[in-house]
């Protein structure tokens, strides 16, 4: 498929209306902010209605317009070029993967406002929200060129701002440069992308601290961060490493296919045999592995749930219930969606408990019966079981038990479409071993999250005497475990790059040609003033955005100026509160690096330069130890013929000391509970301005903000019913206290600018798409 950039998305500017200048570069980077944030959230939350998926055209229906342009914007640059995305049917989207989707929306799974805590699907889907608002930004407006960077200078690893320096600088060449180009030929050459440049070794780092960020709000900060280990450990027991590592030992590549295919995706059953031999048509045939670990790790879960409903059910004396109200609970759960949509919009707007509601619905004098605080507490706790359980009976359902299975259909067509990569990569890549160092990162992942940081500091002291409780992992935690783990990804992908160079080239003219859409066109250099000079190679106050809105700044300054001058007037403080709350949290968020840096051990500037290494001695690029003896296996698999040979097996154990003896000790004393990234605080916003219920049966409605750390009873991993995390609540104080000291205020309320400019800003987005703008033709 020929694939080509194609021109930015403008919009012609008109004439100001109003009375105002222009807007501003920041107060236009601030805009854009605001509407990418509310708008691709609203994205997401369209995706509750069945209908939602049909309107967003494309790949889904044979239609190009979008109800959801930000979403379609990305599937559609980004994600369907993709080798081997590129080449799935139209059935898969528009039969398979649109069937399930709509499944589950038309099973109306419940809300973070019935169960009066913030749920894992509003914590996971608030989280991939607040990532593709960052995309279609960096799609919508661009990266502005300002010439070549120089990325073999100098770059401090200890100095947050050059991190955040060098990875403007790989950004900026990636975009403008052939810096792909370049760093797949290092990986065919080298076994190590650091081995680049400076510029990328310092890059590598900054990826390193915000990934290990992202795990560690994920697992430690959120209060599902339990539950989801616990369904990390579930799924991580139940998958047969040892017969994958097996089936791929076959040296025939289309027989192993088959088999990994018949392992994971084979029924056998009455149904599965009858429907084969043509006895039957769509009979249920049963579960294959894949759904059978879908189901035994949703079902142990939904038991943990059934618990504690069936505990309130039979609770005795003052605790109990009575009957009516947990009759009339029940039959709200098992209610249509559009029904229960109906009374959550009536509760919310009369201000009142969904419980009060419930129970109205079934009966308009239960109510006048008062239901004391406790009687309350324990309706909401046995309403917030039952739906929980139901989710999962429905996510089982869509995925496990529908008729005809749209899952394995579309499980099956999606190998297919990978099947000629898969066979040139197990042709000359051991896969095996790359099985085996998943399997054991992800153990060591499960680890540290539970607080074992033994093998991240194996020569620490032991103790005699009884073991203190363990301490909350820390953002360095979650560091020292990539940064002992990065030679994995660095091996598969230097075998990758050497072995298998048609499928190298494939990536590459994927990734150049989405490069492209990220450029902005030329602009005219800014006279340099004592605020915009610039040193090396950025401006050196960066809240001064020179870029603006990008490609978008003359679609904005036309909406903007399109707004009656009373509108305008009311509008600019709230976009200048939102740019300074932007450039707070950009400051907030270097000095949070800076504080990992500081607790980490000493890098590898105290080092010998790379070149002077060994060559399997860079994977100790930033004098990290190897976590565990069992990645000394991993090697590049054998050269093509006439091609020098390189083996990469890690240092022996001896190397391995003396590269511990040389760093120093990390700092104990203030481990980070908070690191690097402002899509956190965005993320965080999302979650704060859900909706939950009162927590009294008559107001005042509450917000996610109030309930953080509440969790449902019955939840696995918690340690405890409904209460609060494990290390959750430790590490949200410590986040907050952080956010005081630095006098960093909550988000500013744009609901203003959203109501006045919202519905425009999409129309934009959806004309440029509707053109072919910012998306990969092809």
């Amino acid at each position: 498929m020929k694939a080509e950039p194609s021109p930015a998305c403008t919009m012609e500017p008109q004439p100001l209306s109003g009375t105002h200048e222009p807007l501003s570069p920041s107060q236009l980077h601030a805009l854009l902010d605001i509407l990418t944030h509310h708008g691709a959230y609203a994205e997401f939350e369209s995706f509750k209605e069945p209908d939602a998926i049909s309107e967003h055209g494309h790949p889904f229906s044979s239609g190009l317009e979008s109800s959801t342009p930000l979403l379609a914007g990305i599937t559609r640059s980004i994600l369907l070029p993709l080798p081997g995305i590129r080449d799935l049917p139209p059935g898969f989207w528009q039969v398979r993967l649109k069937g399930v989707l709509q499944t589950l929306a038309a099973a109306g799974l419940s809300e973070s406002f019935d169960k009066a805590a913030m749920g894992t699907r509003k914590t996971v889907t608030t989280a991939l929200s607040s990532i593709y608002e960052a995309l279609s930004r960096g799609l919508l407006g661009g990266v502005r060129r300002t010439g070549a960077r120089n990325l073999h200078g100098e770059y401090d690893r200890t100095s947050a701002r050059d991190l955040e320096r060098a990875w403007e600088d790989v950004v900026h060449e990636m975009v403008h440069g052939d810096l792909a180009q370049e760093l797949c030929a290092c990986l065919a050459d080298k076994k190590s992308p650091e081995e680049h440049s400076p510029g990328v070794r310092a890059a590598a780092e900054y990826i390193i601290v915000h990934l290990a960020t992202l795990m560690h709000h994920v697992i430690v900060v959120s209060p599902e961060g339990p539950y989801l280990l616990k369904l990390l450990e579930n799924v991580h027991k139940h998958i047969p490493y040892s017969l994958v590592k097996q089936t791929l030992r076959v040296s025939n590549a289309a027989t192993m296919i088959h088999g990994m295919t018949n392992l994971f995706l084979a029924k056998l059953s009455v149904g599965a045999i009858s429907n084969w031999v043509g006895l039957t048509q769509n009979a249920a045939d049963g579960m294959n592995l894949l759904q059978r670990i879908i189901w035994i790790v949703l079902f142990w879960d939904a038991l943990e749930f059934r618990k504690s409903a069936d505990a309130i059910e039979k609770a005795k004396g003052s605790s109990a219930l009575p009957k009516e109200h947990l009759a009339a609970i029940s039959d709200f759960v098992n209610l249509p969606k559009p029904e229960r949509d109906e009374l959550r919009r009536r509760s919310v707007q009369a201000g009142r408990s969904i419980v009060v509601s419930i129970l109205e619905r079934a009966d308009p004098a239960l109510p006048a019966t008062t239901l004391s605080p406790m009687q309350h507490a324990r309706c909401q706790e046995y309403l917030a079981a039952l739906l929980a359980i139901r989710d999962r009976d429905e996510i089982i359902k869509a995925l496990c038990r529908q008729t005809p299975d749209l899952f394995t259909q579309g499980m099956r067509e999606l190998i297919a479409s990978f099947e000629p990569m898969i066979r040139t990569v197990h042709q000359h890549v051991d896969l095996r071993e790359h099985v085996s160092a998943v399997q054991g990162f992800v153990s060591d992942f499960i680890s540290v999250s539970r607080g074992d940081k033994r093998f991240l500091e194996p020569h620490a002291g032991s103790t005699t005497g009884s073991p203190d409780p363990p301490a909350p992992p820390s953002v360095e935690d979650y560091v020292l475990l990539l940064q002992t783990n990065r030679h994995l990804l660095y091996v598969y992908l230097h075998q990758l790059a050497s072995q298998c160079p048609e499928v190298r080239d494939m990536f590459l003219a994927w990734a150049q040609t989405t490069l492209q859409l990220f450029r902005q066109p030329p602009q005219p250099a800014a006279p340099a003033t004592a605020t915009t000079a610039t040193t090396g190679s950025g401006p050196r106050d960066p809240h001064q955005r020179p870029g603006a809105a990008g490609k978008m700044t003359g679609p904005l300054q036309a909406l903007f100026a399109s707004l009656p001058a009373a509108t305008q007037t009311r509008l600019l403080p709230i976009l200048d509160a939102h740019a300074a709350y932007l450039s707070r949290l950009e400051d907030l968020s270097r000095s949070r690096m800076q504080h990992v840096l500081d607790n980490l051990p000493a890098p590898a500037r105290r080092r010998p330069p790379a070149s002077s290494l060994s060559p399997s001695s860079f994977f100790f690029l930033s004098g990290w130890t190897t976590p565990r003896s069992r990645f000394r296996s991993l090697s590049p698999s054998p050269s093509p013929a006439g091609a020098e040979a390189a083996p990469a097996t890690l240092p022996p154990t001896t190397t391995t000391t003396t590269t511990t003896t040389t760093t120093t000790t990390r700092s104990s004393i203030n481990p980070s509970q908070s690191g690097p990234g402002i899509y956190l605080a965005k993320w965080q916003h999302l979650l704060d301005a859900t909706l939950i219920t009162p927590a009294t049966p008559s107001g005042p409605l509450r917000s996610g903000k109030d309930v953080w750390g509440a969790q449902v009873q019955g939840k696995t991993g918690t340690g405890a019913g409904a209460g609060e995390g494990r290390w959750g609540e430790a590490a949200r104080r410590e986040r907050a206290e952080e956010e005081a000291e630095r006098g960093v205020a909550g988000a500013v309320d744009a609901r203003e600018v959203v109501e006045a400019l919202g519905k425009g800003f999409q129309r934009v987005v959806a004309a440029g798409l509707a053109k072919g703008s910012w998306v990969v033709k092809g």
